[in-house]
């Protein structure tokens, strides 16, 4: 059932329970349909612009000297060849440890697993 209060134009959804007790759930903004439809396209029009359509003409080209200053993101290549993303179960006490050591040596756990492998094989 669907409460709607007019003083503060705040609605919410009353249920009920096996014990039959009525339980009301987070007060909700009510919006007609086409306060909802509104929304609904103007959230989905972003997707639906073409890349000719955007106007870039408020960009500053970048320069040699921006460029420059750019820093990399992501994950770093480490070592002589990129890295490999899997899954492997671990047994939590050992990852633990695992994650102990690695926090004193100051490396990622991942890459001291990565270490410790590479040693055995």
């Amino acid at each position: 059932m669907y409460i709607h209060n007019e003083e503060t134009n705040f609605g919410h959804v009353v249920g009920t329970h096996t014990g039959g007790q009525v339980m009301a759930k987070k007060p909700t903004i009510v919006l007609s349909a086409q306060e909802l439809r509104a929304r609904k396209n103007a959230i989905s029009i972003g997707r639906k612009v073409k890349d000719s359509e955007i106007d870039f003409s408020d960009i500053p080209e970048l320069d040699e000297e921006v460029l420059n200053k750019i820093k990399r993101r992501g994950r770093p290549i480490i070592g002589d060849s990129p890295r490999k993303a899997i899954s492997v179960r671990i047994e939590e006490d050992v990852l633990a440890k695992l994650k102990a050591k690695a926090k004193k040596r100051g490396v990622p756990y991942q890459s001291l697993i990565n270490e410790i492998l590479k040693k055995a094989v």
